[in-house]
């Protein structure tokens, strides 16, 4: 199993994931509010570039372009039939310009959903609806799960749950904390130990850090993170702090600039490293071009 070869590479050496799949669709004309999942159907091979572009740029491993892609996330906006065809298009366009010893990563994003009491779904409907979209990425050809962005530590496990039930094949469980002055945390308060050993406990094959911060503030996050746990790490920060503009995000971090701190992220303990928001495949070639040497 391809699973099997990911976790051999991660014992091995750093391994290398790619950027933001939304910048770089966002530079190739998708809307503003636009839903870039929907692409996989509508423009595969303008999503297809995508994925070959950071496949070129040296990535061990390419998300596919799936954040958004459960069923209640995807019903937002009226597309909630079109689950299975969107995930499975996803994959089967990264596995066709996927190298021999490249891996396809199937992700897997928050619902938008809040679990009671501050919302109105339950644990047991966030997991349904993970589970379905996990199955078909499963099912297009995924060799590892990666969630991603996830804003608690509930969702997260839901995830997990979900895409360890799915399929025999690695997951990533990753969180998105914010930097307070007290230390990192959750938007609901949880602290890194608190997810690293909760998602250790529901089988996670690694954890991961990603969006919300710049790279400068994951090199004390990593730090912290490598203490609160023994498995292996995935560091994916954005391309420095988010600017609003003209009714778009823009992040002004040079690829430079960037890769100085994923050195020190990898000195920290980092075993997998990428990018997040603002991050496009320029990043993920000066990354790799700089820590594999």
């Amino acid at each position: 199993m391809k699973g099997n070869l990911f976790l051999n590479l991660v014992n091995d050496r750093i391994v290398f994931f790619d950027g933001a799949m939304g910048t770089m669709l966002l530079a190739a004309g998708l809307p503003t509010g636009g839903v870039p999942e929907i692409w996989n159907l509508e423009k595969p091979d303008v999503v297809m570039d995508v994925y070959q572009q950071y496949f070129n740029a040296g990535a061990d491993v390419v998300h596919t372009n799936t954040f958004g892609a459960s069923t209640l996330k995807l019903g937002v906006k009226g597309h909630a039939e079109q689950m299975e065809s969107i995930n499975l298009a996803a994959v089967r366009l990264a596995r066709r310009v996927c190298p021999e010893n490249g891996f396809v990563a199937g992700d897997l994003g928050p619902t938008g959903e809040m679990l009671k009491p501050m919302g109105k779904a339950t644990f047991e409907l966030l997991e349904d609806a993970f589970f379905l979209q996990a199955a078909a990425l499963i099912k297009g050809g995924a060799d590892i799960i990666s969630i991603e962005t996830m804003f608690s530590l509930d969702e997260a496990t839901a995830a997990l749950r979900a895409a360890k039930r799915a399929g025999s094949i690695p997951v990533i469980a990753g969180i998105t904390y914010n930097k307070t002055p007290n230390g990192f945390f959750t938007m609901m308060g949880e602290t890194i130990e608190q997810c690293a050993t909760t998602l250790a406990e529901n089988g996670a094959d690694a954890v991961a850090g990603n969006c919300t911060l710049g790279s400068s503030d994951f090199i004390e996050l990593t730090r912290e993170l490598r203490k609160a746990t023994t498995k292996p790490i995935l560091i994916q920060p954005n391309a420095g702090k988010p600017i609003p503009k003209d009714d778009i995000t823009i992040y002004e971090q040079t690829p430079s600039e960037f890769v100085g701190d994923i050195k020190r992220i990898v000195d920290e303990g980092a075993d997998m490293v990428g990018g997040c928001c603002g991050t496009n495949a320029v990043f993920i070639k000066e990354i790799v071009s700089t820590i594999a040497k």
